[in-house]
């Protein structure tokens, strides 16, 4: 009965470890590069998604900015204050 147990916990061990090990390899193997002013550019957006710029919501919209197909005063909630952080980010290195 024991045996049987420690061969079911070895076995499951042993798969678990497995399956870890390709689903490391498959996230590196399968990772998305971001820009990274995109990010900091969504964290400065207000994040409502009201779609008042023409864009889907604040990710579109931050994806736009970055890209440059965008102004950065596109965000009519935000205002002056969004734009100026807006601004900054973009126009840091």
């Amino acid at each position: 009965m024991i045996t049987g147990m420690l061969y079911a916990a070895a076995v499951l061990g042993i798969t678990g470890l497995f399956i870890g090990l390709l689903l490391g390899i498959a996230g590196e193997k399968l990772k998305l590069e971001t820009d990274h002013k995109e990010g900091l550019v969504r964290k400065a957006l207000p994040g409502i998604n009201c779609g008042r710029c023409g864009y889907a919501g604040c990710d579109a919209l931050a994806k736009a900015i970055a890209e440059g197909s965008a102004p950065t005063t596109a965000c009519p909630v935000g205002r002056a204050k969004t734009a100026e952080k807006i601004l900054e980010i973009m126009t840091s290195p």
